[in-house]
């Protein structure tokens, strides 16, 4: 996918957006010793985001993936 690279911090502050805007869930885990960790689920409609995914052709060969297969932790 031909998209420009982004920062630990940047990828934080677009997740935490998403979680306002209600298109995900961002929930801050602790993990002891293992640190903080956010645990990211999508909370749109699957049929939103075929479409989305359809619409653009550099997010196109993401159409057949599931949201329960993205598994995605930052902290």
């Amino acid at each position: 996918i031909d998209l420009d690279v982004l920062t630990q911090r940047r990828i934080t502050e677009l997740i935490t957006e998403l979680d306002m805007l209600g298109i995900v869930n961002a929930i801050v885990v602790n993990r002891g010793r293992y640190g903080m960790t956010k645990e990211i689920s999508l909370d749109a409609p699957p049929d939103h985001i075929h479409h989305v995914l359809s619409d653009d052709a550099r997010l196109y060969p993401l159409v057949g993936m599931r949201p329960d297969s993205i598994q995605m932790k930052l902290g």
